[in-house]
């Protein structure tokens, strides 16, 4: 009869238990009372739910959120007097966090916190709501979680990600000295270690305080390399420290650095821009063709494109190869002419822009209303009920399949959105960066016939 019920359930896909009255939710789960002994029949309830919470526990681990967050709701529905139905209760938020259902998550982490006051889990829903504060912008609520974490829980396991989130919350504030307070005290074992490394980087950096940018900045690159994620901290602090030094003027240290970084990483190739710049600045024009040509090799219609050829021109000026020079210059005049309206296109790219960013904006209000309706649907009981209620309790079900289904494709298209918008913000600059270029190779057209036309000595 349970393992039918299930397969009712299953098919179903129950998400609506999200929005179960805090009184509804509590019947017969014993919060704040003795539990109830157990008869024979509860102690069979009790197997089953422990089965299934250890199944949605291994999903959740594996990244399944969807099918973790299914199993937790059928426990919920179920199984409500199960000894650790508190735990249920957070893993069902860590899983609606993880699918970006920040709504319905702060409503569990908030249900967490009023009806187990004593659950083991209460530094970590603190720390959930913490964490979606953050993410939704909201830094003041984000820090006020953040000092009852860290005045409260001297040794929690989540004190690192409370720190690091509050230091993060901090930095976007501008509040450069008390994020390089609070991120640094992550502990050097902690999954947030490397990216507290670098956002102290970076703080100190906004202060302008160089010489401890630069400390925490090598400090990062000096760690074994343990885990991919760490290997990508450290190229971009490479590309920093790179940067670094050529601001300070240490040249062949800031080539070091760029030529950490290899061929099939996404920043190589502004890598290798950097570094041309870098011998430039040393008369090593050799070098600098070098890159450069490794550069425009690599993808001729990169961003940096106009940039590459324009510095190969210059390269080929002061070694005296003027018709390789005005070759150079050449490619950046005919490949964007002066009789292209560019201000014209300019204006209809940031047209589409701004539509694009308005459609943005009303999925994001339909991703809200979706998930308020599904926060609104609450299910008819589920036992000891005449048969035609759960037939409508099916139903019912049903629709929140369908509705969170719908919830997953709006948020999708809504991402894909995003990604519009950003590109064509790119694309509005490099436009208007190329009307620059495409001057600057004039000039250097015709300082190479200039100086073709001198004669030599």
């Amino acid at each position: 009869m349970i393992k039918n019920r299930l397969w009712v359930i299953f098919l179903a896909g129950v998400l609506g238990w999200v929005i179960l009255p805090p009184a509804e939710l509590n019947a017969g789960s014993g919060a704040g009372t003795t539990r109830p002994k157990l008869s024979p029949r509860n102690g069979d309830l009790e197997r089953v739910a422990k089965r299934l919470y250890r199944k949605a526990i291994k999903e959740f681990e594996n990244q399944e959120y969807w099918k973790a967050t299914r199993d937790l709701i059928i426990i919920l529905d179920f199984y409500s007097t199960y000894s650790e139905i508190d735990g249920v209760v957070f893993y069902l938020g860590e899983s609606l966090y993880e699918m970006d259902m920040f709504k319905s998550s702060t409503k569990m982490y908030k249900y967490l916190l009023k009806q187990y006051p004593s659950s083991k889990y209460l530094p970590k829903a603190l720390f959930g709501l913490q964490r979606i504060y953050y993410n939704t912008n909201e830094l003041d609520e984000s820090l006020k979680y953040f000092r009852g974490i860290s005045t409260r829980f001297r040794d929690s396991e989540i004190l690192d990600g409370a720190y690091y989130y509050g230091g993060m919350a901090y930095y976007h504030k501008d509040d450069f000295t008390n994020a390089i307070r609070a991120i640094g005290k992550v502990r050097s074992r902690s999954e947030y270690y490397d990216y507290s490394l670098y956002t102290v980087g970076l703080a100190f950096l906004k202060k302008k305080n160089i010489e401890n940018a630069v400390k925490a900045m090598r400090k990062l690159i000096s760690l074994p390399v343990i885990r991919s994620e760490r290997l990508d901290l450290q190229r971009a602090a490479h590309l920093t420290l790179g940067y670094l030094y050529y601001e300070l003027g240490y040249y062949r240290e800031s080539i070091k650095h760029f030529a950490s970084i290899p061929p099939d990483d996404e920043i190589y190739a502004e890598a290798l821009l950097a570094r041309s710049w870098s011998a430039i600045k040393l008369n090593d024009f050799q070098q600098a063709i070098i890159s450069l040509n490794r550069l425009i090799k690599k993808s001729d219609d990169d961003k940096f494109g106009e940039e590459a050829h324009f510095l190969l021109g210059q390269c080929y000026l002061e070694l005296g190869f003027y018709d390789f020079a005005i070759q150079q210059f050449d490619f950046i005049i005919d490949r964007y002419p002066a009789t292209n309206n560019i201000e014209s296109r300019i204006a209809r790219v940031e047209e589409g822009m701004e539509q694009n960013k308005q459609m943005a904006e009303n999925l994001r209000v339909q991703l809200l209303l979706l998930e308020t309706k599904l926060l609104d649907m609450i299910p008819f009981p589920s036992k000891d009920v005449p048969k035609y209620i759960k037939h409508e309790h099916e139903r019912v079900n049903r629709t929140r399949e369908n509705l969170i289904k719908k919830i997953l494709e709006e948020r999708k298209l809504f991402d894909e959105f995003r990604w519009s918008v950003e590109k064509i913000r790119e694309e509005i600059f490099i436009k208007r960066s190329r009307k620059h270029w495409r001057a600057y190779a004039e000039y250097g057209k015709a300082r190479a016939y200039f100086l073709k036309t001198m004669p030599t000595r």
